[in-house]
């Protein structure tokens, strides 16, 4: 079973497969063209107090090269999910700091709480956010073709060559 498919620039900097000028030309003709947003525009149904983070995240993402207009919605979803579980976190701490401790308000904040952290999670790892989903979005650098100009051996007998002259 073939693993997915990744972006020409990953295969050629890879370098395990060769591919014809003819056949990468048609593979970058075949890949999706996003141009990179200018500003990050929060989406209409984004709740107020979150436009100002996503504002601020919108920014790092487009300094970084990964963000495209159409991210919005997953990145509002994002900051949704993470203002939630921050919501479900206290609920859940005030239960415990009651006096006696309310384990079973505790118990069903905290199973909301569990929720809506996968939620973020996943929309962190959509977008980068994660260490491991960043790991997987940089794009190996090519490595530089040498050429006779760049071999030692080709320099030393050049060399000798002069000296002898």
């Amino acid at each position: 079973m073939p693993g997915p498919r990744q972006p020409t620039d990953v295969i050629l900097a890879n370098g395990r497969k060769h591919l014809s000028k003819a056949e990468e030309a048609e593979r970058r003709r075949r890949e999706p063209k996003v141009d990179k947003a200018k500003t990050a525009t929060p989406p209409k149904w984004l709740p107020e107090q979150l436009k100002k983070d996503f504002r601020t995240l919108g920014k790092r993402l487009i300094a970084a090269g990964i963000y495209t207009n159409l991210d919005a919605d997953t990145l509002g979803r994002y900051l949704v999910a993470q203002h939630q579980w921050l919501i479900a976190t206290q609920q859940a701490e005030a239960a415990l700091a009651a006096n006696p401790p309310d384990l079973e308000r505790a118990d069903a904040w905290g199973r909301v709480q569990e929720r809506y952290f996968k939620q973020s999670r996943n929309s962190a790892t959509d977008m980068g956010l994660t260490v491991t989903s960043r790991c997987r979005l940089v794009v190996p650098e090519i490595a530089k073709q040498s050429g006779e100009d760049d071999n030692p051996f080709l320099q030393l007998i050049q060399g000798g060559a002069e000296n002898s002259a």
